[in-house]
């Protein structure tokens, strides 16, 4: 009597979970999938396109690794690629913003440079050399 208690026990704990394993990718996860596969799609259109293209190669190539996953029915490959090009899209917009900036602080620096020769000429007597 005892063994066949824990013997249903036993299957009413753990058959939830074959069936989840039965399924393949839960519907989360393809939730998931879909919006991260929206967002990298979208990032060409972005100006990540100009400063962070190898970015978005990268997260490109998670999005068809998690497309794999999902044909395969692998709810950790899929889960995993989802995970990491929604890191990669992350990664993609703050080096964007970074090279952004590096690129205005260079043209900034470059102006500066220009009126402060400006600045020395003048200084100097030589006039207003515009």
């Amino acid at each position: 009597m005892k063994s066949k208690i824990v013997t249903l026990l036993f299957f009413l704990l753990f058959s939830p979970l074959i069936i989840v394993a039965a399924e393949g990718v839960t519907p989360a996860t393809m939730e998931k999938y879909r919006q991260i596969k929206d967002e990298v799609e979208k990032l060409p259109q972005t100006k990540a396109n100009r400063y962070a293209k190898d970015m978005i190669e990268t997260a490109k190539k998670s999005v068809v690794r998690a497309q794999e996953g999902l044909k395969a029915g692998d709810e950790k490959m899929t889960k995993e690629a989802v995970e990491m090009a929604q890191v990669q899209i992350a990664l993609t917009e703050v080096l964007s913003e970074e090279r952004e900036s590096a690129e205005k602080t260079a043209a900034t620096k470059a102006e500066l440079e220009k009126l402060e020769q400006r600045l020395a000429s003048i200084l100097a007597g030589k006039g207003d050399g515009k």
